[in-house]
């Protein structure tokens, strides 16, 4: 990997990307400590935000960023893997085969919000769908980056007949509003058959499932 180091304003070095330092591109980003160099085009063209914030020309009088290393355009509140993750969307080698890992997505779903890539959320979105995610972990990342919630069904529905309770760690993650939902979900499920949606013991056996169970969680959690 080739790299070249060069100071940043605060005083520190910073180092051209192996990968994403590409000698065409227009547009230079600071990332951490990292320099990617690579096609404004991408940018203005997907996303609201850097059509904002990347003006061509720019405003009498002003200076674009990201026209050289010692003038990058600093992207706060990210991370080098996750930019690059994101960069390998638009120079993937293998056009249309998108294989990649649940990180990997997320990361790229991280930043298609953040940065309101829609056509990328899209792709993202669409492949972590076809991937094995543990139910909280999809219920946190689904929620946190404002996906359609009745994509967590089954998620739900994993959560409430889950022989374990919902731990405290667990519940500070999910947030209160959907820890108590989860709470009362698997109490309607393990509540006796005769007693209707009376409340039932966490650890008793789980009473509900199939329709039955996607109606109480579609319930529970507003869905459609």
């Amino acid at each position: 990997m080739n790299s070249a180091v060069s100071p940043n304003p605060n005083g520190e070095r910073t180092v051209r990307h192996g990968e994403y330092y590409i000698p065409g591109g227009d547009i230079v980003f600071r990332v951490e400590n990292y320099l990617f160099r690579v096609h404004r085009y991408f940018f203005t063209r997907d996303s609201p935000f850097f059509q904002e914030k990347l003006p061509h020309p720019p405003p009498p009088g002003e200076f674009n960023k990201g026209t050289s290393d010692n003038n990058p355009f600093v992207l706060e509140n990210t991370f080098g893997v996750d930019f690059e993750r994101f960069l390998w969307v638009f120079y993937n080698p293998k056009y249309s085969i998108y294989e990649a890992s649940v990180d990997d997505w997320t990361s790229i779903l991280k930043l298609s919000h953040q940065w309101d890539f829609i056509e990328v959320k899209k792709l993202a979105l669409r492949e972590l769908e076809q991937l094995e995610i543990p139910a909280l972990q999809k219920i946190i990342t689904y929620h946190t980056y404002d996906v359609d919630r009745n994509l967590l069904l089954e998620a739900y529905g994993t959560l409430t007949v889950r022989d374990q309770p919902i731990t405290i760690e667990e519940g500070r993650q999910l947030g209160l509003e959907t820890a108590l939902q989860l709470a009362r979900a698997r109490e309607i499920a393990r509540a006796p058959p005769a007693s209707g949606k009376k409340s039932g013991n966490p650890r008793s056996p789980v009473n509900l499932a199939g329709h039955e169970l996607d109606v109480l969680v579609k319930d529970l959690f507003h869905l459609s």
